[in-house]
């Protein structure tokens, strides 16, 4: 099978060292990979940017593979170039122009696959609706890095679909496939990172004392586009007050926007009063080899629909930490709540009461972040039951131990050699099915509501039935809903008036359904009511009472 990679430059101006963006590391990661064990002897490539062949021999330089192995084809003249070619594959969601260009000559009938790595930003759906459109077939594939992603997927797939019928009449199905194969890790990297010399060196520089328990999150720091914090600074607030032990917060990473690190720092104050929270920049000298080692257990309560699958996670398992993360995408499934870690519940409204944030993204007039941002201020995390995760795993080291040696059955699954084997497996039965009779789709919808696209995100949606119980007193409410990160979505809330009956009516009784709360304030929209209750929960002002599991 001769299998072609479609490669665009992944290098990205960065204005601050020491930022490092997901998506470049995961696509560098899985090339490499293919070229360690991809089963190929020369490896071929599709590009159109000098930068992107000089990208990838440094690539297979990182991995020993010589620049003789290496092919390069241009993109431009595909009759010629991708003659002889039984799969293309790109390490993004994007066919960008394949399908059309497989269909412009019959000596071309190569399967295309890409590679979903998150399906939130400004060109998502745009990207999605080109294999609806496009002349793709039923050997053509998207690989899933979990099967939150692929829910996201099948519901746009079904958005368009239900367009397609409405408005034509017609019937139609994108028929490509969707297979879930995980992104894999440096298994052996992280490994290396976790000596004992390296723990006591690293948590001599932090300032803690064998008693003293770390809670490490890594990753970038921005509550726009990847999580808010204000429930891991709760969960660890409550912990250390329920314990009586030092509890510090170690996050690891970078600020983005480079304003967020000073919102970071004055919600941290703010709330972490018995607690401590320490940020430490991913590119600090004194931590060449980050901060697993110091860790005594790993914290992320990820709340943003740009999230998809989670490689900290996977990490943390390398490094031999026990995991609190919450109930959210692709994170919950390389747990399994109790017995290798804690899913800690999530919360965001039901299907239909997104419309405003949807109408965010039609003509670009907002940024991606923000309503990435406006949808995660409508996202809770139960910082409760995660302070009490955080409270059992504090107390009790033999747990912590339990959890990490459970955790690791799981690794190999990660491996980069077996990601490659099930994607190369993968890609043999695509070409063994392989048809070359595509019918084409000629419309193209997007931007359905967030929390229809993301229902396969949270632990749960709100409901009517549901109950709310108001937990804090009147002048932690003011402080809370005043501060700039909390206010992101205040246009999507009920107005300041509204808010005020909605808290009032929630002093008068000890807990409300939702259903009453929204029929009490009945000039408010209902979607309007049942945002604000969820961004109520996510403060921690409210807490919600309804289906689901607790820690």
């Amino acid at each position: 099978m001769h299998t072609a990679i479609h490669y665009s430059s992944i290098h990205q101006k960065i204005t601050e060292a020491g930022q490092i963006f997901g998506i470049q590391v995961a696509i560098s990661d899985w090339i490499k990979a293919f070229m360690r064990y991809g089963g190929q002897d020369r490896f071929t490539f599709i590009i159109h940017q000098q930068e992107a062949m000089h990208e990838l021999k440094r690539m297979a330089e990182e991995v020993s593979v010589p620049a003789s192995a290496l092919a390069f084809l241009p993109e431009r003249l595909p009759r010629e170039s991708f003659r002889g070619i039984d799969q293309i594959f790109r390490a993004d969601p994007d066919p960008r122009h394949l399908y059309w260009q497989r269909n412009l000559s019959p000596d071309l009938n190569f399967n295309f696959c890409g590679l979903i790595h998150a399906l939130a930003e400004k060109d998502a759906c745009a990207v999605l609706e080109r294999h609806c459109k496009g002349p793709s077939t039923a050997t053509d594939a998207l690989i899933c890095p979990s099967r939150s992603i692929k829910k996201v997927v099948q519901n746009y797939f079904e958005h368009f679909s239900e367009f397609v019928r409405l408005r034509f009449n017609g019937s139609y199905a994108c028929p490509i496939q969707l297979p879930v194969i995980p992104l894999g890790v440096d298994i052996d990297r992280i490994k290396a990172k976790v000596t004992p010399e390296k723990r006591t060196t690293q948590r001599q520089a932090l300032g803690l004392g064998d008693d003293d328990l770390a809670v490490l999150w890594v990753g970038r720091l921005s509550y726009h586009i990847k999580t808010h914090p204000i429930a891991m600074f709760r969960a660890v607030e409550e912990a250390a007050k329920k314990t009586g032990k030092r509890i510090v917060l170690v996050m690891q990473g970078y600020f983005f926007p480079e304003e967020a690190e000073k919102n970071f720092k004055a919600l941290a104050s703010a709330i972490c009063q018995t607690s401590e929270v320490h940020f430490i920049a991913s590119n600090d000298p004194s931590f060449p080899d980050g901060l697993w080692a110091a860790g005594d257990l790993f914290l992320s309560l990820i709340d943003n629909i740009q999230e998809s699958f989670g490689l900290t996670p996977i990490e943390a398992i390398a490094a031999g930490l026990p995991r609190i993360l919450s109930d959210w995408d692709g994170y919950r499934e390389s747990v399994t709540h109790g017995e290798d870690g804690f899913l800690i519940p999530t919360l965001m409204p039901s299907s239909g009461d997104g419309g405003n944030l949807a109408e965010l993204v039609i003509g670009g007039r907002e940024p991606p972040a923000v309503y990435q941002a406006n949808v995660a201020q409508c996202v809770s995390v139960d910082y409760m039951a995660a302070a009490e995760a955080i409270t059992k795993l504090t107390l009790a080291p033999a747990l912590r131990h339990r959890l990490a040696e459970k955790a690791r059955e799981r690794l190999s699954a990660y491996h980069w050699q077996t990601v490659m084997e099930q994607t190369v497996t993968f890609w043999q039965e695509m070409q063994a099915q392989r048809v070359s009779s595509p019918k084409l789709p000629i419309v193209h919808p997007c931007a359905p509501d967030p929390f229809t696209m993301f229902e396969g995100f949270q632990t749960s949606s709100l409901k009517d039935t549901d109950q709310i119980r108001l937990i804090l007193p009147a002048e932690e409410i003011s402080r809370l809903i005043q501060h700039p990160m909390n206010m992101i979505a205040s246009p999507m809330m009920v107005d300041g008036e509204q808010l005020q009956a909605l808290v009032q009516l929630l002093i008068k009784e000890e807990k409300q359904s939702v259903g009453q709360l929204c029929q009490a304030l009945a000039s408010a929209p209902h979607e309007r009511v049942a945002r604000t209750i969820v961004w109520l929960c996510k403060l921690g002002i409210a807490r919600w009472e309804g289906e689901g599991f607790k820690v």
